[in-house]
């Protein structure tokens, strides 16, 4: 588990601070970024993991990547704002393999941490804050060259603001409780499939991390993940080639052996079951959904 943190690599896209108003209204928003707001003033909703969260003054809050999210203000907010990637060399999610959750009260060091994160990025604010637009536009793919124009030591501290907001957001189960937790019993497997996408994931494979045999451990598998095994891999190697498609300049062919598909042609079809994309025109038009 340390391995995962030790090896996470954080990446700015945005920050800034805005005033919404009832503008703020977008339906099914899935983005491969992560996002966190600390809210100063006013109220609005955000909607994800099958949960309304009200957004409010003096809170912070977390919506992790490759999550549908909806947003609403009725009347108006005013927010500090991140979007930001990461990069983890181990292949695992930080999502997937941390507990977190997803609104925790704000102390003052987080609005310090907030603010200088703006300080040394003052250019990186949204233009427009439909989120449909801003996960299309260049600032998306251009990242890199954005942090490149930090000088060393403001690309370090920024890094180190990002993992220091991030963390507020971790908690820790006591270990007697997380054995009680039917989902524990499989984080194993999910964070095996994050670092072996690339490889034949089978499904008995999973089961024998268990020792469980395979029609029992798929039936655990969908009565905590609501999707059969396979179709769970699958999804995860497309939201891993979305993210590769966005921040690198691989081939088709490079990404598709990446996260695991026989064939190119194969890759594609499966893209464009889970995106209505294809590989390319994802890469050339930005993630549309």
């Amino acid at each position: 588990m340390y391995k995962i943190v030790e090896n996470l690599s954080l990446s700015l896209l945005n920050t800034g601070y805005v005033n919404l108003d009832k503008r703020w209204n977008y339906e099914n928003v899935m983005s491969p970024f992560f996002r966190m707001y600390y809210v100063t003033d006013g109220e609005a909703k955000v909607f994800h993991q099958n949960k309304e969260y009200v957004l409010k003054q003096g809170y912070m809050y977390l919506i992790p990547s490759f999550t549908y999210s909806h947003y609403k203000c009725d009347e108006h907010m005013t927010q500090y704002y991140i979007s930001a990637i990461e990069i983890s060399e181990t292949g695992h999610s930080v999502f997937s393999s941390l507990n977190f959750i997803y609104e925790v009260k704000a102390d003052h060091i987080s609005l310090v941490y907030f603010k200088r994160l703006l300080e040394l990025n003052p250019n990186r604010s949204i233009v427009r804050d439909d989120p449909k637009v801003y996960d299309n536009e260049e600032g998306l793919t251009s990242f890199k060259t954005e942090n490149k124009k930090l000088s060393e030591g403001a690309y370090l501290e920024t890094s180190g603001l990002l993992k220091s907001i991030l963390s507020k957001f971790v908690v820790t189960y006591k270990k007697e409780n997380t054995l009680k937790d039917d989902k524990s019993k499989l984080r194993d497997v999910v964070n095996f499939i994050e670092i072996n996408l690339h490889t034949n994931i089978t499904v008995k494979q999973l089961a024998d991390t268990q020792n469980l045999n395979v029609d029992y451990f798929s039936r655990l598998f969908k009565s905590i993940y609501h999707i059969r095994p396979n179709e769970y891999i699958q999804k995860k190697r497309v939201e891993r080639a979305q993210l590769l498609l966005i921040a690198s300049s691989n081939s088709l062919q490079q990404v598709s052996d990446t996260v695991g598909f026989s064939n190119v042609s194969y890759f594609s079809r499966v893209f464009k079951k889970y995106t209505n994309s294809s590989p390319l025109q994802y890469r050339k038009e930005g993630w549309k959904m």
